[in-house]
């Protein structure tokens, strides 16, 4: 039999800061809700007289209230805190960040969805920040119609919800092409690790053995994900695997939740040594350990266990195992933040002490104190052994050494371990003055971890590389032509302007700005504001995408339509004359043609006898050919009926020419009162003619 491990195993980040946060919160404790999935950490912490409550109501006056990972309603927060309550938000960074985004996209009139449980603490609580007006999604297959007709859409995950199908659901509003839709990954970095391991070990294995709490619901998943490729089981301890039959050539596969403590983790992992595996003498050595304390000599700087005689209000003194006792001086007895009190330690209690360098008459000199400082350090670096995310503020930043060739970085402290950043793993470009980033916080990865020396290599640039490749598999699978987008105009050249969308470059060209003619295009675009574009093209190879902005815009003549039917008058200018007509401007860059035979109530041999350009004339539209994008007015039409006399007087001054000089003349006005929208109404053409030069 062989047994594969996942590497990543045990609580993640946000559980332990929650149960680190409550463990170290004094008075009267309780937590709303259970802190987390996992019955028997929940049974430990009732044991120690934390208990779990869904009513603020039932905490006492004065006492502590931890809100635990999952983050709670605000209104919860808000009783809590006129009840005078001590609020600890052990609310996990992943699940904050999401309530970040909610709060700032709905305030900004976007439509949230979620996609999650709708029961699931962590969603009542993201729910809660937008008045319970999110959309929850629980089926990848059964999406609510009204989120695919918002006008602005923000979508968000659970943190702990499947990678998957949450692709599946951003996929589904890319391609329904909604007009604006901002999707956010906030699926937890350790939540995708887990089912990524999780789906490739279970393509590896026979079964999978997956350690967790039935009410977790990462673990669930885990297991959901494991049972798509083999047998899957979820266990809970030991016992549980009684019940499984296992192969002599069976591949085993161990996974575990978010949730899952260590101890239960352990105990999987000992049943399966115990009765399916052999340890080597190594292991066996390593598991019974030496006798530290049996020789006589003690060496300054070592730990050994100790017993303890007795304790006072100066300190505990206890059997080293030699012939003269040992003594804990009270000050080196407790970490910073706990007091020393004698009760705690009972005779005959073993501790872990540290020995000092200096020996005082009658007495070893041991610290307790320091002892612990390397346990608390040694937790917290637990925690990002597996690639985990951990923050750390930098205490100083090193300069490079040219003469050494030795390269800058930062330096920190995670517990009693120092943490060296390298300049080149500050950002994804080189950071060349890495001062500037002293007293920053990072979000790092370890890179190395020595024990021996207590030092940490680690990275923020493999988080931000990471976080760039999620943001590009996100980007290119909704940027595609037609999808409506938001981006910001970063920069205005000759031949178009250059927008930022969720930060890549884009380009809208000259010709894509505007129907109408412009002298510039910061005329129309502002740069630092930001502007609904569609995407006119998307080529990932070559990293280019084309934006239009006139397409979201109405047509000029649409809205020259719009503004004067068939039937209206208005006043309008006269931008040209040809010898069949006068060519009236009836909005910006959209004319109306006023054809020779309508341009009087009376007789007209030239136009230009009775206009020229830049005349303001009243104007009747008489037609309007949508299609070809033309518009028949008439000036005839706004002018008085002509009285008898004058209809006399226009007869004597018609023209005396025989009728056929007349027939052609009126065959040439005709042939020459043909018109197009190229000649006279085509801002287009106008637009393209001037590029082109």
């Amino acid at each position: 039999m062989k047994i594969y491990k996942a590497k990543n195993l045990g609580f993640c980040y946000g559980v332990r800061r929650s149960l680190s946060l409550v463990e170290s919160a004094s008075g009267k404790v309780y937590t709303y809700g259970h802190l987390i999935h996992n019955s028997r950490i929940v049974e430990e912490l009732e044991k120690k007289g934390i208990r779990a409550i869904d009513d603020v109501s039932e905490a006492e006056e004065g006492s502590t209230l931890v809100i635990r990972s999952h983050g709670a309603p605000l209104e919860v927060i808000a009783e809590a805190k006129a009840r005078g309550l001590n609020i600890v938000d052990a609310t996990c960074p992943f699940v904050k960040r999401t309530r970040d985004i909610v709060a700032d996209m709905y305030k900004k009139g976007y439509t949230i969805a979620v996609f999650g449980k709708k029961d699931h603490p962590e969603v009542v609580g993201i729910n809660s920040i937008c008045g319970y007006n999110a959309v929850i999604i629980e089926d990848e297959n059964a999406i609510p119609d009204s989120l695919l007709t918002c006008e602005k859409l923000c979508l968000v995950a659970q943190t702990t919800s499947s990678a998957k199908k949450f692709a599946n659901i951003a996929y589904k509003f890319t391609k329904d092409r909604l007009k604006t839709v901002e999707i956010f990954d906030t699926i937890c970095y350790t939540t995708q690790e887990r089912q990524r391991e999780a789906e490739e070990l279970s393509k590896l294995c026979d079964k999978v053995l997956v350690i967790g709490d039935v009410r977790s619901s990462n673990t669930l998943k885990l297991k959901d994900i494991c049972e798509s490729f083999c047998s899957a089981f979820l266990i809970g301890s030991a016992e549980d695997l009684k019940r499984i039959k296992f192969n002599a050539d069976d591949k085993i596969g161990i996974v575990a939740g978010a949730s899952a403590p260590d101890e239960s983790i352990t105990e999987v992992l000992q049943y399966m040594d115990n009765n399916f595996t052999e340890a080597t003498n190594e292991e066996f050595l390593q598991a019974v350990g030496a006798d530290e304390t049996s020789g006589k000599k003690l060496s300054s700087g070592r730990v050994y266990t100790v017993k303890v005689v007795s304790a006072d209000e100066k300190g505990i003194t206890v059997d080293c195992g030699t012939k003269m006792d040992g003594f804990i001086a009270a000050e080196d007895a407790e970490l910073e933040g706990t007091a020393y009190d004698p009760a705690n330690y009972p005779e005959g209690k073993e501790l872990e002490a540290k020995l000092l360098p200096s020996k005082p008459d009658g007495a070893y000199p041991f610290s307790k104190k320091a002892v612990d400082e390397v346990k608390e350090g040694d937790k917290i670096v637990d925690t990002v052994r597996n690639g985990e995310e951990f923050e750390l503020v930098v205490n100083k930043a090193v300069e490079r050494n040219k003469e050494k060739n030795k390269g800058g970085g930062l330096l920190g402290k995670l517990g009693t371990y120092t943490v060296f950043v390298p300049a080149s793993q500050i950002k994804e470009k080189y950071v060349s003055d890495p001062k500037a980033y002293e007293g920053k916080t990072l979000r790092l990865v370890a890179l190395e971890i020595n024990d021996e020396k207590k030092r940490i290599v680690a990275s923020q640039r493999v988080i931000l590389e990471r976080e760039r490749k999620e943001r590009e598999e996100i980007f290119w699978a909704n940027v595609v032509p037609g999808v409506i987008v938001n981006g910001k105009v970063k920069s205005i050249s000759k031949f178009g302007a250059f927008v930022s969308v969720d930060g890549y470059d884009c380009l809208v060209h000259i010709s894509d700005v505007s129907w109408t003619k412009f002298k510039s295009i910061a005329d129309i675009l502002t740069v630092g504001k930001k502007y609904d574009f569609v995407v006119l093209k998307a080529d990932r190879e070559k990293g280019k995408v084309s934006l239009g902005y006139k397409q979201l815009q109405k047509h000029p003549f649409d809205v020259a339509v719009e503004n004067h039917p068939v039937g209206s008058v208005f006043k309008g200018k006269i931008t040209s004359i040809m010898p069949f007509g006068a060519f009236v401007e009836v909005e910006p860059g959209v004319e109306g043609l006023v054809h020779v035979s309508e341009a009087s109530n009376t007789y007209v041999k030239n136009i230009n006898d009775i206009y020229k350009v830049g005349d303001e004339i009243e104007v009747k539209v008489l037609a309007i050919d949508s299609e070809n994008k033309k518009i028949n007015l008439s000036a005839k039409a706004c002018m008085p009926e002509l009285s008898t006399e004058e209809k006399a007087q226009r007869s004597d001054r018609k023209d005396s020419k025989p009728r056929a000089a007349r027939k052609g003349d009126r065959e040439k006005d005709a042939g020459d009162a043909e018109w197009s929208e190229d000649s006279g109404n085509n801002p287009f053409a106008d637009l393209l003619k001037d590029l082109k030069q």
